[in-house]
Protein backbone atom coordinates (compact mmCIF):
# COMPACT_ATOMS: atom_id res chain seq x y z
CA UNK A 1 0.00 0.00 0.00
CA UNK A 2 1.00 3.42 -0.44
CA UNK A 3 2.11 5.07 2.91
CA UNK A 4 0.98 8.17 1.92
CA UNK A 5 -2.45 7.50 0.81
CA UNK A 6 -2.66 5.40 3.50
CA UNK A 7 -1.98 7.29 6.54
CA UNK A 8 -3.77 10.36 4.82
CA UNK A 9 -1.33 12.57 6.31
CA UNK A 10 -0.62 13.24 6.54
CA UNK A 11 0.97 12.84 2.53
CA UNK A 12 4.49 20.89 -11.81
CA UNK A 13 4.71 24.89 -17.37
CA UNK A 14 4.92 29.34 -18.85
CA UNK A 15 6.25 32.68 -20.14
CA UNK A 16 3.55 35.13 -20.59
CA UNK A 17 0.59 33.03 -20.71
CA UNK A 18 -2.47 33.83 -19.79
CA UNK A 19 -4.74 32.21 -17.35
CA UNK A 20 -6.87 29.34 -18.65
CA UNK A 21 -10.26 29.66 -17.56
CA UNK A 22 -11.82 27.32 -15.11
CA UNK A 23 -13.13 24.02 -16.53
CA UNK A 24 -16.86 24.02 -17.20
CA UNK A 25 -18.91 21.98 -14.56
CA UNK A 26 -21.11 19.83 -16.32
CA UNK A 27 -25.02 20.07 -16.74
CA UNK A 28 -26.45 19.37 -14.07
CA UNK A 29 -23.75 19.65 -11.21
CA UNK A 30 -23.49 21.88 -8.17
CA UNK A 31 -21.98 25.48 -8.38
CA UNK A 32 -17.73 24.99 -8.23
CA UNK A 33 -16.10 25.38 -5.18
CA UNK A 34 -13.00 27.83 -5.77
CA UNK A 35 -10.10 29.11 -3.46
CA UNK A 36 -8.33 32.48 -4.14
CA UNK A 37 -5.27 30.29 -5.23
CA UNK A 38 -6.84 29.00 -8.14
CA UNK A 39 -9.59 28.33 -10.69
CA UNK A 40 -9.65 25.06 -10.96
CA UNK A 41 -12.89 22.97 -10.07
CA UNK A 42 -13.11 20.72 -6.81
CA UNK A 43 -14.60 17.91 -8.12
CA UNK A 44 -14.73 16.00 -4.59
CA UNK A 45 -17.28 18.57 -3.45
CA UNK A 46 -18.78 19.58 -7.08
CA UNK A 47 -18.95 15.52 -8.29
CA UNK A 48 -19.92 15.68 -12.22
CA UNK A 49 -22.81 12.91 -11.74
CA UNK A 50 -24.26 11.84 -14.86
CA UNK A 51 -27.93 12.34 -15.02
CA UNK A 52 -28.56 9.14 -15.87
CA UNK A 53 -26.96 7.51 -12.60
CA UNK A 54 -28.00 10.13 -10.29
CA UNK A 55 -30.93 8.22 -9.15
CA UNK A 56 -29.02 4.76 -8.96
CA UNK A 57 -28.61 2.83 -5.89
CA UNK A 58 -25.06 1.97 -4.27
CA UNK A 59 -24.07 -0.44 -1.52
CA UNK A 60 -23.00 1.06 1.73
CA UNK A 61 -19.42 1.67 1.56
CA UNK A 62 -16.47 1.77 4.09
CA UNK A 63 -13.90 3.91 2.96
CA UNK A 64 -10.58 3.02 4.36
CA UNK A 65 -8.17 5.48 2.72
CA UNK A 66 -8.51 9.17 2.22
CA UNK A 67 -8.25 9.42 -1.10
CA UNK A 68 -10.87 6.75 -1.80
CA UNK A 69 -12.82 8.82 0.24
CA UNK A 70 -12.46 11.30 -2.06
CA UNK A 71 -12.89 9.41 -5.18
CA UNK A 72 -16.09 8.17 -3.65
CA UNK A 73 -17.31 11.61 -2.89
CA UNK A 74 -16.24 13.09 -6.44
CA UNK A 75 -18.40 10.27 -8.21
CA UNK A 76 -21.65 10.98 -6.25
CA UNK A 77 -21.59 8.66 -3.22
CA UNK A 78 -21.10 10.76 0.14
CA UNK A 79 -24.77 9.76 1.23
CA UNK A 80 -23.40 5.54 0.20
CA UNK A 81 -20.49 6.19 2.37
CA UNK A 82 -21.01 4.22 6.31
CA UNK A 83 -17.71 4.12 7.41
CA UNK A 84 -14.16 5.68 6.76
CA UNK A 85 -10.96 6.13 8.75
CA UNK A 86 -10.01 8.96 10.98
CA UNK A 87 -7.65 9.98 8.05
CA UNK A 88 -10.61 10.93 6.02
CA UNK A 89 -11.48 14.25 6.35
CA UNK A 90 -12.35 15.76 3.28
CA UNK A 91 -14.78 16.96 2.11
CA UNK A 92 -15.41 18.46 6.04
CA UNK A 93 -18.91 16.94 5.48
CA UNK A 94 -17.80 12.98 5.65
CA UNK A 95 -16.55 13.81 9.56
CA UNK A 96 -20.07 13.22 10.49
CA UNK A 97 -19.25 9.34 8.97
CA UNK A 98 -18.33 6.93 12.09
CA UNK A 99 -14.88 6.07 12.05
CA UNK A 100 -13.67 2.58 12.41
CA UNK A 101 -10.06 3.99 13.09
CA UNK A 102 -7.43 3.22 11.15
CA UNK A 103 -6.55 -0.25 9.78
CA UNK A 104 -3.76 -0.95 11.68
CA UNK A 105 -5.54 -0.52 14.95
CA UNK A 106 -8.96 -1.51 13.65
CA UNK A 107 -12.43 -1.18 15.97
CA UNK A 108 -13.98 -3.73 14.47
CA UNK A 109 -16.86 -3.78 16.82
CA UNK A 110 -17.72 -0.37 14.87
CA UNK A 111 -17.53 -1.64 11.51
CA UNK A 112 -19.66 -4.50 12.34
CA UNK A 113 -22.07 -2.81 13.19
CA UNK A 114 -22.02 -0.35 10.29
CA UNK A 115 -22.58 -3.70 8.07
CA UNK A 116 -20.98 -2.44 4.86
CA UNK A 117 -21.21 -3.87 1.63
CA UNK A 118 -18.18 -3.36 0.21
CA UNK A 119 -14.98 -1.73 2.01
CA UNK A 120 -11.70 -0.13 -0.47
CA UNK A 121 -8.99 0.02 0.56
CA UNK A 122 -6.34 1.88 -1.07
CA UNK A 123 -2.78 -0.20 -2.75
CA UNK A 124 -2.51 -3.89 -2.23
CA UNK A 125 -1.47 -5.60 1.01
CA UNK A 126 -1.93 -8.66 2.23
CA UNK A 127 -2.06 -7.71 6.39
CA UNK A 128 -5.34 -5.69 5.59
CA UNK A 129 -6.83 -8.41 3.80
CA UNK A 130 -5.55 -10.84 6.60
CA UNK A 131 -6.95 -8.77 9.16
CA UNK A 132 -10.55 -8.19 7.32
CA UNK A 133 -10.52 -11.88 6.42
CA UNK A 134 -12.15 -12.77 9.24
CA UNK A 135 -14.81 -10.60 9.11
CA UNK A 136 -17.03 -11.61 6.23
CA UNK A 137 -16.96 -8.19 4.41
CA UNK A 138 -16.10 -7.85 0.69
CA UNK A 139 -12.93 -6.04 0.29
CA UNK A 140 -11.70 -4.67 -3.14
CA UNK A 141 -8.06 -2.93 -3.56
CA UNK A 142 -7.79 0.04 -5.62
CA UNK A 143 -4.49 1.34 -7.23
CA UNK A 144 -2.34 4.05 -5.56
CA UNK A 145 1.15 4.91 -6.94
CA UNK A 146 1.38 6.56 -10.47
CA UNK A 147 -0.77 9.11 -12.07
CA UNK A 148 -2.35 6.51 -14.27
CA UNK A 149 -3.28 4.50 -11.18
CA UNK A 150 -5.24 7.52 -10.18
CA UNK A 151 -7.59 7.28 -13.43
CA UNK A 152 -8.17 3.23 -13.29
CA UNK A 153 -9.02 3.80 -9.77
CA UNK A 154 -11.25 5.99 -10.61
CA UNK A 155 -13.13 3.42 -13.01
CA UNK A 156 -12.41 0.94 -11.35
CA UNK A 157 -14.60 2.77 -8.47
CA UNK A 158 -17.40 3.74 -10.74
CA UNK A 159 -18.11 -0.16 -11.80
CA UNK A 160 -18.10 -1.47 -8.91
CA UNK A 161 -20.86 0.96 -7.55
CA UNK A 162 -22.43 1.25 -10.43
CA UNK A 163 -21.35 4.93 -11.49
CA UNK A 164 -19.69 4.02 -14.91
CA UNK A 165 -20.69 7.17 -16.83
CA UNK A 166 -20.09 9.33 -13.87
CA UNK A 167 -16.86 8.03 -13.63
CA UNK A 168 -15.46 8.32 -17.07
CA UNK A 169 -16.65 12.22 -17.05
CA UNK A 170 -14.47 12.50 -13.98
CA UNK A 171 -11.81 11.29 -15.70
CA UNK A 172 -11.94 13.14 -18.14
CA UNK A 173 -12.79 16.65 -16.37
CA UNK A 174 -9.28 15.74 -14.49
CA UNK A 175 -7.38 15.07 -17.52
CA UNK A 176 -8.43 18.28 -18.89
CA UNK A 177 -7.59 20.23 -15.38
CA UNK A 178 -4.09 18.96 -16.20
CA UNK A 179 -3.82 19.81 -19.62
CA UNK A 180 -4.68 23.48 -18.85
CA UNK A 181 -2.46 23.84 -16.01
CA UNK A 182 0.27 22.32 -18.03
CA UNK A 183 -0.86 25.06 -20.86
CA UNK A 184 -0.81 27.74 -18.24
CA UNK A 185 2.86 26.78 -17.21
CA UNK A 186 4.10 25.81 -20.41
CA UNK A 187 8.07 27.12 -21.38
CA UNK A 188 9.36 26.91 -18.33
CA UNK A 189 13.13 26.03 -18.19
CA UNK A 190 13.40 22.87 -17.42
CA UNK A 191 14.74 22.56 -13.88
CA UNK A 192 16.11 19.02 -11.95
CA UNK A 193 13.89 18.62 -9.24
CA UNK A 194 14.07 16.61 -5.73
CA UNK A 195 10.57 16.24 -4.20
CA UNK A 196 10.78 14.84 -0.81
CA UNK A 197 7.65 13.63 0.97
CA UNK A 198 8.60 14.97 4.29
CA UNK A 199 10.51 17.87 5.86
CA UNK A 200 14.45 16.73 6.58
CA UNK A 201 14.87 16.15 9.78
CA UNK A 202 17.03 18.60 11.57
CA UNK A 203 19.96 17.37 12.38
CA UNK A 204 19.54 15.88 8.83
CA UNK A 205 19.65 12.44 7.84
CA UNK A 206 18.26 10.79 4.82
CA UNK A 207 15.37 11.98 2.99
CA UNK A 208 12.24 10.61 1.93
CA UNK A 209 12.06 10.96 -1.69
CA UNK A 210 9.43 10.60 -4.52
CA UNK A 211 11.47 8.71 -7.39
CA UNK A 212 10.44 7.41 -10.86
CA UNK A 213 7.28 5.31 -11.04
CA UNK A 214 5.42 7.62 -8.35
CA UNK A 215 2.84 10.17 -9.43
CA UNK A 216 4.73 12.84 -8.24
CA UNK A 217 7.36 12.09 -10.76
CA UNK A 218 4.30 12.03 -13.50
CA UNK A 219 3.98 15.26 -12.54
CA UNK A 220 7.07 16.18 -12.49
CA UNK A 221 7.47 15.19 -16.23
CA UNK A 222 4.59 16.49 -17.37
CA UNK A 223 5.29 20.07 -15.95
CA UNK A 224 8.27 19.44 -18.19
CA UNK A 225 10.95 19.08 -15.42
CA UNK A 226 13.37 16.36 -14.61
CA UNK A 227 13.59 14.02 -11.12
CA UNK A 228 16.69 13.99 -10.01
CA UNK A 229 15.75 10.51 -8.21
CA UNK A 230 16.98 7.94 -10.82
CA UNK A 231 14.99 5.16 -12.27
CA UNK A 232 15.60 1.93 -11.13
CA UNK A 233 14.06 2.10 -7.56
CA UNK A 234 10.64 2.16 -5.77
CA UNK A 235 8.43 5.23 -6.20
CA UNK A 236 8.62 6.49 -2.63
CA UNK A 237 12.40 5.51 -0.97
CA UNK A 238 14.71 7.21 1.23
CA UNK A 239 17.95 9.23 -0.11
CA UNK A 240 21.24 9.36 1.24
CA UNK A 241 22.51 12.92 2.05
CA UNK A 242 25.51 12.10 -0.28
CA UNK A 243 23.06 11.65 -3.17
CA UNK A 244 21.79 14.65 -2.47
CA UNK A 245 25.04 16.16 -2.89
CA UNK A 246 25.95 14.01 -6.04
CA UNK A 247 23.12 14.87 -8.06
CA UNK A 248 22.66 18.56 -6.67
CA UNK A 249 19.26 19.48 -7.87
CA UNK A 250 18.40 23.08 -9.22
CA UNK A 251 14.69 22.88 -7.06
CA UNK A 252 14.19 21.03 -3.43
CA UNK A 253 10.19 20.63 -2.49
CA UNK A 254 9.39 19.53 0.68
CA UNK A 255 5.90 18.53 1.31
CA UNK A 256 3.76 18.95 5.06
CA UNK A 257 0.73 18.48 5.50
CA UNK A 258 0.58 21.07 8.26
CA UNK A 259 3.71 23.06 8.09
CA UNK A 260 4.38 22.60 12.20
CA UNK A 261 8.07 21.64 11.41
CA UNK A 262 8.39 24.47 9.26
CA UNK A 263 7.10 27.25 11.15
CA UNK A 264 9.12 30.05 9.20
CA UNK A 265 8.34 27.96 6.11
CA UNK A 266 11.07 28.08 3.34
CA UNK A 267 13.60 30.36 5.66
CA UNK A 268 13.28 27.13 7.87
CA UNK A 269 13.98 24.62 5.32
CA UNK A 270 17.00 26.14 3.50
CA UNK A 271 18.29 26.40 7.20
CA UNK A 272 18.29 23.00 7.39
CA UNK A 273 19.11 22.17 4.12
CA UNK A 274 22.44 24.71 4.41
CA UNK A 275 23.73 21.88 6.84
CA UNK A 276 23.68 19.46 4.30
CA UNK A 277 26.45 21.00 2.36
CA UNK A 278 27.57 23.35 -0.91
CA UNK A 279 23.57 23.16 -2.93
CA UNK A 280 22.91 25.17 -5.76
CA UNK A 281 19.52 25.05 -4.52
CA UNK A 282 20.40 26.20 -1.33
CA UNK A 283 22.49 29.47 -2.80
CA UNK A 284 19.85 30.30 -5.07
CA UNK A 285 16.93 30.36 -2.71
CA UNK A 286 15.43 27.39 -4.33
CA UNK A 287 13.92 25.34 -1.64
CA UNK A 288 10.78 24.97 -0.77
CA UNK A 289 7.76 23.94 1.32
CA UNK A 290 4.71 22.88 -0.32
CA UNK A 291 1.59 22.99 3.01
CA UNK A 292 -1.03 20.78 2.48
CA UNK A 293 -2.38 17.48 3.35
CA UNK A 294 -4.21 17.33 -0.22
CA UNK A 295 -0.75 17.07 -1.60
CA UNK A 296 -0.08 13.85 -0.27
CA UNK A 297 -3.33 12.06 -1.89
CA UNK A 298 -3.72 10.47 -5.15
CA UNK A 299 -7.38 11.74 -5.74
CA UNK A 300 -9.76 14.07 -7.20
CA UNK A 301 -7.84 17.12 -6.50
CA UNK A 302 -4.45 15.94 -8.32
CA UNK A 303 -4.65 18.81 -10.95
CA UNK A 304 -4.65 21.43 -7.55
CA UNK A 305 -1.52 19.72 -6.45
CA UNK A 306 0.04 19.79 -9.97
CA UNK A 307 -0.75 23.63 -10.24
CA UNK A 308 0.66 24.45 -6.63
CA UNK A 309 3.86 22.44 -7.78
CA UNK A 310 3.96 24.39 -10.58
CA UNK A 311 3.42 27.29 -8.56
CA UNK A 312 6.17 26.66 -6.13
CA UNK A 313 9.16 25.94 -9.20
CA UNK A 314 8.09 29.09 -10.96
CA UNK A 315 6.12 31.73 -8.62
CA UNK A 316 7.02 34.30 -11.01
CA UNK A 317 5.26 32.76 -14.25
CA UNK A 318 1.92 32.01 -13.21
CA UNK A 319 -0.28 33.63 -15.66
Amino acid sequence: MNRLASLGLLPILLAGCTRAPPTAAPSGSTPVAQTAETSLTDWVRNPPLAESEQDAACPRLLSAAPNVTEICCALGLRDCLVGRTRYCKYPPSVEAVPSIGALNDLNTEVLLEIRPDLVLVSGSSRAIRQRLAGLGVRLESLPDTSLADLFLAIEQTGALVGRVQTARRLVELIRADLDAVAARFAGTPRVRVLLLTGPLSDPPRQADAAGPGSFYDDLLRRAGHVNVVPAGGRAFAPVSLEFVLDSDPDVIIELSADGASRPNGDADARRVWSKVGPLRAVAAGRVHVLVGPQHFLLGPRIAQTFEALCRTISPDQDG
